[in-house]
């Protein structure tokens, strides 16, 4: 069974938890990503989101130079790098969550989102791949494809007179 090892991001972007609201927001711009998870010292504490941003920022019209502390979810929910898949998204459904931090010797490695799981459903098994290569061969293509290209002209030009 795949763990989340395998198809976790490693490279984290964290952000100290005593750092505004606005640095957080310009690093998520910067670095093109929709979470940072909150640090205190190397002991991730908290994520903070764009929904975050939305509901706690925006809808209570708090100032840019809150810290992110104030505006952070918590309690952080993790997962441990050798569990399952299945074990992840069950976290994350049971939690309604779409991220979790990955853990290894209690120290973050990895996050795993939602994203993560749509690329490995959207990879390919080996049998599905066997499989296409026999469909390129299939009946239908050999038959719906003119033996000779010289057919397909001589019946154009019958067509058009």
């Amino acid at each position: 069974m795949p763990t989340v090892r395998e198809f976790m991001t490693k490279d984290v972007v964290t952000i100290d938890a005593e750092k505004t609201v606005f640095e957080a927001a310009e690093l998520m711009t910067q670095k093109e990503i929709s979470d940072l998870v909150v640090i205190e010292g190397k002991k991730p504490i908290g994520i903070v989101t764009e929904r975050d941003f939305v509901r706690r920022v925006v809808a209570r019209r708090l100032p840019l130079n809150c810290r992110v502390s104030e505006i952070m979810t918590t309690p952080l929910w993790v997962v441990y790098a050798d569990n399952s898949l299945n074990e992840a998204a069950r976290k994350m459904l049971a939690r309604k969550i779409r991220r979790l931090p990955v853990l290894e010797k209690n120290e973050l490695v990895g996050i795993i989102t939602a994203t993560d799981f749509a690329k490995h459903l959207s990879k390919k098994t080996i049998t599905e791949e066997i499989l296409e290569i026999f469909g390129h061969y299939s009946a239908p293509d050999f038959f719906d494809k003119p033996e000779n290209p010289d057919n397909v002209h001589a019946s154009e030009k019958a067509s058009k007179t």
